[in-house]
């Protein structure tokens, strides 16, 4: 296996490591257009006057896990009630959006199917005008790739269909390994096969751990010049551009961009895609990324900075 996953056990990260994936990873992303003011509030409510809309990451905002973060639908039903157009954004690409929306539903969260976008949604999109071929998918049986309207295999504990595969889609890597890893470079090299990510993020915060995700897996393959991947989700501004536009579509006036704020926990998704779309961020501190975990730290480590910091909704 490349030096790449040498250097972190990615059954065991630590913060810091995540911080040091995703700057080995920050050459592939879009530059923030400027830098954040860094002010502090206690909610979100205590700024929610100087916007018009807000755009809300899920893990580590919304919830952690399969678990509803406390007063979230409290904080959300305050900017519903003020008038604010609320969106979820976010790069959970392994199943389809009607889920996260079914999820919402009975946590009785405030959002409808049109005010909730995934990276999947864009993912599904683009698959519109790729050619018809057998995609292999990194995935779990849930992932349902007939939704995506696509053909192909879902690789994980069984590779033996890799030979068959002529494209490669990452949604997520719940049975991913090394071994997997290692027999698709191989067979993604050999023929030069175009690779789609589904999800950007290295990791996701869950109670006591991190998952990784498809980004962890993915960045190796910029070191192969034929097969570059291309990803959809934040930071990337193709999402983010969807969100914004819906977010006008919706309002009944005009909104300028910084009056748009992405609220969310990781610094190298939420806050430099909102950076270099060019509309407000906040991050959130108590629950994601950055729980238990100095911040301005990790801002001074990446330069990246939001223009306010809240400890939760």
């Amino acid at each position: 296996m490349s030096s790449y996953y040498s250097l972190f056990n990615h059954n065991n990260l630590s913060i810091d490591d995540v911080i040091n994936l995703y700057e080995l990873k920050k050459s592939t992303f879009p530059l923030p257009k400027r830098k954040g003011k860094m002010e502090k509030a206690k909610s979100i409510d205590e700024i929610s006057d100087k916007f018009d809309a807000f755009i809300f990451d899920s893990f580590g905002v919304l919830n952690v896990g399969s678990t509803l973060i406390e007063n979230v639908p409290n904080a959300l039903n305050k900017l519903k009630r003020k008038e604010k157009v609320i969106m979820v954004l976010t790069n959970g690409a392994s199943y389809p959006t009607s889920n996260k929306v079914e999820t919402f539903s009975n946590w009785k969260l405030p959002f409808n199917s049109t005010e909730i976008i995934s990276s999947r949604d864009l993912l599904k999109n683009h698959l519109k005008n790729e050619k018809k071929i057998t995609w292999g998918v990194i995935g779990s049986p849930g992932s349902d790739i007939d939704e995506l309207g696509i053909s192909g295999y879902i690789l994980g504990n069984n590779m033996k269909q890799i030979d068959k595969c002529e494209g490669i889609i990452y949604l997520g890597c719940e049975y991913w390994s090394n071994e997997n890893q290692k027999i698709l470079e191989d067979h993604v090299v050999k023929n030069s096969l175009k690779v789609l990510v589904g999800n950007p993020d290295i990791i996701a915060p869950q109670k006591s751990s991190f998952s990784i995700e498809p980004g962890f897996w993915s960045y190796n393959f910029h070191k192969f010049r034929a097969s570059k991947p291309l990803y959809f989700g934040k930071p990337h501004n193709q999402i983010f551009d969807l969100a914004i536009n819906k977010i006008i579509a919706l309002s009944n006036k005009s909104i300028s961009l910084d009056r748009i704020a992405m609220v969310g926990d990781s610094l190298h998704t939420d806050i430099l895609g909102g950076l270099s779309s060019k509309i407000s961020t906040i991050l959130v501190t108590n629950h994601g990324l950055f729980k238990d975990y100095d911040y301005y730290n990790a801002i001074a480590k990446t330069s990246i900075c939001p223009d306010w910091i809240i400890p939760s909704l």
